[in-house]
């Protein structure tokens, strides 16, 4: 299991709702536990 760059299936969640580059997290963690920006 690579914990760099995961897929976007892991999140579970389209990368527009991130609002930034999956590389930006550089989180090998679930999307539950990925601080999320609150901009």
């Amino acid at each position: 299991m690579t914990n760099t760059k995961p897929p976007i299936t892991n999140y579970q969640l389209p990368i527009t709702n991130y609002q930034l580059p999956i590389t930006n997290y550089q989180c090998p963690m679930p999307h539950a536990q990925c601080p999320m920006p609150n901009i």
